[in-house]
């Protein structure tokens, strides 16, 4: 009995997309609107974005005129739906006080949903760097069917599985951003593996690049120049001459100290000549020969260890 061949990967995007492309069509072809319940909406777990901080003039004009542009919702069964597309008009629509949102209602699979999610969002020029980053990889491992950690450490690797790199570029083609593999594991694939108050300062509008040359930093030095690269005051070259300078001056090699006495030394006794002696005054040439006294008297006190071995 023959084995039931499986599909490919490229079989399963085009799959996806032509899903994609008819719920599109779907949607042009005026589906009925709906006016559900704002609390029995919930956010998608495939949600791109993670700021939703900046949404004053949003409420302010949903208050005002309503939302105008109907929300993209899949059932989920007793009443409840999923926001596909949407969340920020969502959010803002409760801040505001709306009791019902328009809503298209259209059933469709994880894929389907991540699919068209990932479109509506990142083709937004203020998504920023970290989520690109997160959407990318959730977008790839829920087209590969595999956790998205592993794929992570893949995509880290010179060389990943050709099937990643095939399911990466078709993600990264949607992103219209002109990314290739190299540069979103140079620029992007970072950000994944940064601590929460370096995500949070990306999320509030610092630049990516500046962050990441925050990592080598201590916790003291973050907590104090992270609000200047939030800011904007300090780009990637200011945090790198900041790490410079307070690095601490390298220790002096092994010897150097003694040669540096016996380079004084030398220059001292270069000095102590009779010609030079006869121009001191007397109270200068007793100073001086107190002074050699004294030195005598601490060099006396240390003997070396091979004169002390020498005397037992």
């Amino acid at each position: 009995m023959s084995r039931k061949a499986r599909p490919n990967v490229a079989n399963l995007l085009a799959r996806a997309q032509e899903n994609v492309q008819a719920i599109e069509q779907s949607e042009a072809q005026r589906a009925p609107t709906q006016y559900l319940p704002v609390s029995a909406l919930s956010p998608s777990p495939f949600q791109a974005r993670r700021d939703f901080t900046k949404l004053s003039e949003l409420v302010d004009d949903i208050r005002e005129h309503g939302v105008l542009q109907p929300i993209l919702v899949r059932p989920l069964g007793g009443e409840k739906y999923e926001i596909v597309a949407g969340e920020r008009r969502w959010r803002a629509s409760k801040e505001a006080g709306k009791v019902h949102i328009p809503a298209v209602v259209r059933p469709m699979s994880d894929v389907d949903a991540r699919e068209f999610g990932l479109r509506e969002n990142l083709q937004r020029e203020d998504l920023n760097a970290y989520e690109l980053a997160r959407a990318v990889l959730e977008w790839t491992a829920t087209h590969l069917g595999r956790p998205q950690d592993e794929v992570q450490e893949e995509l880290g690797q010179n060389t990943p599985p050709a099937k990643t790199v095939e399911v990466l570029n078709q993600a990264l083609k949607i992103v219209n951003r002109e990314l290739t593999l190299q540069s979103y594991q140079r620029n992007y694939l970072a950000l994944l593996r940064l601590p929460i108050n370096l995500i949070e300062a990306i999320e509030q509008g610092a630049s990516y690049s500046a962050v990441l040359a925050l990592r080598p930093a201590t916790p003291e030095q973050q907590r104090e120049w992270l609000p200047k690269v939030i800011r904007g005051e300090w780009s990637r070259r200011q945090v790198r001459l900041a790490l410079r300078e307070a690095q601490p001056s390298p220790k002096p090699p092994r010897g150097a100290h003694s040669t540096s006495w016996t380079a004084r030394w030398n220059a001292m006794e270069s000095l102590l000549t009779d010609e030079r002696r006869t121009h001191l005054d007397p109270q200068q040439q007793r100073k001086v020969e107190k002074l050699l006294q004294e030195l005598s008297e601490v060099l006396q006190q240390k003997q070396l260890p091979r004169e002390k071995r020498s005397k037992r």
